[in-house]
């Protein structure tokens, strides 16, 4: 619940709600509980998250004021909350408070949420012989109540035992988990409230606006403008959303300045950023790297983790270069790298940035042993947190100065208020934020985390406790690093599943690019994420949720195939997640694999990504609690020791992908708690035997070179995300698998073989989100017209190849668009259909071999469109470069279109969003009018495209229409390659 529940709760700010007594207020949610059992535990945690939900919740110390009059405010409480929530435990019934507000709780209409702790429904159906019995009974001794009463308030358990709620365990269960549940309700219900105000508010304004037009249709011949004019009234509804992620660049624009200034100067080769983590080193140059890329033969960025290889580093700069056959497949030593990568850079412009380099053992000599020139034409940038780096080096220092005051406050306001108008923070809250500011000693990243983690938060006393942290935290840091100390403060706030979530990432090397789809399977095979229905979404949304408490960064990019989510990790929240792993006995670090197998038996995660590391170790070491264990990147790994798995029970991750193992041991298929197998990248050629046994597998993956599939594989009943590029034809058995989400492959389907996948038996697969078919039949395609494939309901990658012979390319049918969640959609070889904007949840339009792109442009949510061999089209649409037009689209690309003569000129508003522009073999095209309209472009690419002609001579460098568009966009990079 993103706003304020009611008209009642959005009128008042938090300060003036503190003001107002019980009787003035109207509660989402009303907790019932005996104190002494759960008031500290469950009752509290419940109340905590109901208001961080910004619901209004009662509860008695929380709520009450000096003053008050309990009974009546209790009662205004209960007969005002939209849900009532009793929390029943041991003690209960020996309190009269809690019987009596039961019994006002069940008078009401509102919804009744019963939470049986550490009791059950059977002991409230039987109040006389259960738990509750001594209570009553001393109730009876007493006298102090009436029999009558006493009826009454055993008739009030008996009816509470008969709501469906929740049992939970305060020994055994998670609370924060507990308190998810009851507060999504609490939502829903309030939801419900409110849709049926806006109903009844819709309907009485709809009479009044009738009322009106009438009377001025009556005084004049005004009804049409009426009309439209409470049209257009309807539209204005301003949606607030989340701050854009580069709107941090606060205060960044002047140390652009001064080090483009540096890189220019004739004089200056080495420089060096140096300033504490968490000041902004990286993110300045990145923009930097932005800046002034395109000006030269060669922009590299090199990523220095703590334990960087000489080795891969000279790797990665030989396939920037174009020396990868030389350097890398050859492997040549180091020396002679070295030799290669001067020579081919010697007198050509170059920029090379080695990003977080602190080890004081080889950075004076790195420049040299990478091989880097040392003119004046190749400059050389690193960003360290050590100034002997930096002395070392013989660079021109640039000191990295923390923020001032207002740019850190301007900063803080775009994460802490990110929907309030220009990000401007509430009179009452800005003088509390300032101090908070001031705490985190105007560093980007603590100020980030920090304000992000406040910013659902509208209590003030929650603000303040904030700061009084913070305060502590800095002035009892005792020489420590405080910004790590302040992280912590943003780790320390989590629910306990993000905790889990996040100290996951320590398992993953610094700078390390994480797929996001692959690191959720992860965390479902660990068990982090409640099974279900929903489990990859829930999955999906607590990534978002650590992305936008700024603990991760959630990136986007196109990857050849798809648009690819992967997130990275800040170098000092990553050290944070590995210091809270070790504490923790969870991860055993790459570092620390060879020199701690003798203790290794007590750790739960190993990761052997480091290339020459070995699998010996670990099965000798007979790690008995392991869960996750990855060999991955260890290309010198033939093998698995048959012993590896005989004493191993507990794993759940196993990852051998990118190894040249050819095999897996059969002791493999002793590990029944195994949830996700990935082999990709590996020599395998069939599925081993032992698979077969692992009956919970939930995620498995198969290397290129296996090319079928063996019958039992409809045995694995648990499978959801199945990976096999080589695997076709899909033998039958896999439509089988009810739980099947994903089925990564591109596939025939049979026609004749019945042992083979034919179009009516992917239908059986109700829970599948992604498929990939091709079509070799008029009949298959007579089916998909029938609707056959438009069953699949829950579809959001789907790829369609027509294989059918034939002159005329066939229409696609329109019951596609019962697919209401699509996302994806690849289409070879057909008729681009008019209604394809109907798809308003599609985000990525892959057209090959198709004709008439007439409406694409009016897809609402389309980010990436990839346009691929037409030697028809002769001329785009010329909506295509109309205002308005493709509101959402980023990444733009159009190849082999061998007849294409024209392109539509973009107008100004056209493709808002566009960052990437590739126009490859589309030789006639002589020109391309209107790019300098895209404000947001960071490249053009052009290849084969018209390139003799005059105009396209001009969009190289110092060309006229190359200097235009610098003018508007200095940060686009356009390239002839």
């Amino acid at each position: 619940m993103a706003s304020s529940s009611s008209s009642n709760k959005s009128s008042f700010t938090e300060l003036e709600r503190k003001t107002l007594t019980v009787s003035e207020k109207i509660y989402d949610a009303f907790i019932n509980h005996r104190g002494p059992d759960v008031k500290d535990t469950v009752a509290f945690a419940l109340y905590e998250s109901l208001e961080e939900k910004e619901c209004w919740t009662f509860l008695d110390d929380q709520e009450l004021q000096l003053g008050d009059l309990i009974p009546s405010a209790i009662q205004n409480a209960i007969y005002s909350s939209k849900v009532q929530i009793a929390i029943f435990s041991p003690g209960y019934a020996e309190s009269s408070w809690c019987l009596d507000e039961l019994l006002l709780m069940l008078k009401t209409k509102a919804q009744f949420i019963p939470i049986f702790c550490d009791v059950k429904p059977s002991d409230l159906r039987y109040p006389d012989k259960g738990v509750y019995a001594p209570a009553f009974a001393q109730h009876e001794e007493k006298g102090r109540f009436s029999d009558e009463r006493l009826h009454q308030w055993k008739e009030a358990l008996h009816s509470s035992s008969l709501i469906s709620g929740y049992e939970f365990s305060t020994s055994n269960e998670n609370v924060e988990r507990l308190c998810t549940k009851i507060a999504l309700a609490v939502q829903k219900e309030d939801g419900k409230m409110r849709n049926a105000q806006q109903l009844c508010l819709s309907s009485c304004v709809c009479e009044i606006l009738g009322y009106l037009i009438r009377s001025i249709t009556q005084r004049s011949d005004l009804h049409a403008e009426a009309a439209t004019s409470t049209t257009s009234t309807s539209a204005q509804v301003k949606v607030c959303s989340l701050p854009p992620r580069d709107s941090h660049s606060v205060g960044i624009e002047s140390k652009v300045e001064h080090m483009v200034g540096l890189l220019e100067d004739p004089g200056v080769q080495v420089i060096a950023v140096v300033g504490m983590g968490g000041s902004g080193k990286t993110f300045l140059l990145q923009n930097v790297f932005k800046a002034v890329k395109s000006k030269n033969d060669y922009s590299i960025w090199l990523s220095i983790s703590k334990s960087y290889s000489l080795e891969n580093l000279q790797h990665d700069i030989a396939s920037h270069i174009g020396k990868q056959r030389e350097i890398v497949d050859n492997k040549v030593s180091k020396e002679r790298a070295a030799e290669l990568i001067h020579d081919h850079l010697l007198g050509k412009r170059c920029l090379i940035v080695l990003d977080d380099l602190w080890t004081l053992s080889t950075e004076n000599s790195l420049i040299d042993k990478l091989g880097l020139p040392t003119d004046k034409d190749c400059k050389v940038v690193i960003s360290t947190r050590n100034r002997q780096v930096a002395l070392n080096s013989n660079a021109r220092i640039y000191e990295m100065k923390n923020l001032s005051d207002e740019d850190s406050w301007r900063l803080f306001c775009v994460y802490a208020f990110p929907n309030c108008v220009e990000n401007r923070a509430p009179l009452l809250m800005e003088e509390e934020g300032r101090k908070i500011v001031k705490q985190c000693g105007n560093l980007p990243l603590a100020i980030k985390t920090i304000a992000a983690s406040l910013a659902n938060t509208r209590l003030l006393s929650k603000w303040v406790l904030k700061r009084r942290q913070l305060e502590r935290v800095v002035t009892t840091s005792g020489g420590h690093d405080p910004v790590m100390e302040i992280l912590k403060l943003s780790y320390d706030a989590l629910p306990a599943y993000l905790k889990a979530c996040f100290a996951y990432l320590s398992f993953f090397p610094e700078d390390e690019e994480i797929d996001s789809e692959y690191l959720i399977n992860l965390w479902i095979a660990e068990g982090f994420i409640p099974a279900g229905e929903d489990q990859w979404d829930l999955g999906w949304d607590w990534l978002d949720q650590l992305d936008q408490l700024c603990l991760i960064q959630v990136c986007e990019r196109g990857d050849g195939s798809y648009l690819t989510k992967y997130c990275k990790i800040h170098d000092l929240l990553h050290d944070l997640a590995i210091h809270i792993s070790k504490e923790n006995r969870c991860a055993l670090s790459v570092e620390e694999v060879s020199r701690h197998t003798s203790g290794a038996t007590g750790w739960c995660r190993i990761l052997l990504a480091k290339k020459g590391l070995h699998v010996n170790p670990i099965s000798e070491s007979r790690p008995i609690y392991l869960r996750t264990l990855t060999l991955s990147q260890n290309e010198q790994i033939a093998s698995i020791p048959d012993n590896l798995f005989t004493t191993i029970r507990g794993l759940r991750v196993l990852d051998l992908s990118f190894t040249d193992i050819t095999t897996l041991p059969a002791s493999l298929g002793k590990m029944i708690l195994l949830k996700l197998l990935n082999l990709k990248k590996t020599n395998i050629t069939k599925v081993p035997k032992c698979v077969r046994h692992l009956k919970g597998l939930l995620f498995l993956a198969l290397p290129l070179c296996c090319r079928s599939l063996p019958v039992w594989i409809s045995e694995l009943k648990s499978l959801q995300h199945f990976e096999g590029w080589g695997i076709d034809p899909m033998p039958k058995g896999i439509s089988k698998l009810a739980s099947l989400r994903t089925l990564r492959a591109f596939f025939n389907l049979s026609i004749n073989e019945d042992e083979f996948m034919r179009l009516g038996d992917v239908v059986s697969m109700t829970q599948l989100q992604e498929l990939r078919l091709i079509l070799n039949h008029d009949m298959e395609l007579e089916r998909m017209e029938e609707g056959i494939l438009a069953q699949l309901l829950r579809m959001r990658r789907l790829a369609i190849r027509n294989n059918i012979k034939g002159t005329e390319l066939p229409q696609f049918p329109e019951n596609i668009t019962a697919m209401k969640q699509l996302e994806y959609l690849l289409l070879q070889r057909f008729v681009v259909p008019r209604w394809i904007c109907k798809l308003t949840n599609l985000r990525e339009l892959w057209l090959q071999e198709c004709s008439d792109y007439s409406e694409l442009e009016r897809m609402p949510n389309l980010v990436g469109l990839y346009l691929n061999k037409d030697k028809s089209c002769r001329k785009l649409p010329e909506a295509f470069g109309k205002s308005g037009g493709f509101p959402q689209l980023r990444f733009l690309q159009i190849t082999n279109f061998s007849s294409l003569e024209e392109l539509p000129t973009l107008e100004e508003g056209a493709m808002v969003c566009l960052e990437q522009f590739l126009l490859f073999l589309c030789p006639k095209v002589k020109k391309v009018e209107g790019l300098e309209q895209l404000k947001r472009l960071e490249e053009f690419s052009f290849y084969d495209s018209g390139m003799m002609s005059n105009w396209w001579k001009t969009l190289y460098e110092d060309g006229e229409y190359w200097k235009k568009i610098k003018a508007i966009n200095p940060q686009v990079n356009i390239t002839a390659i």
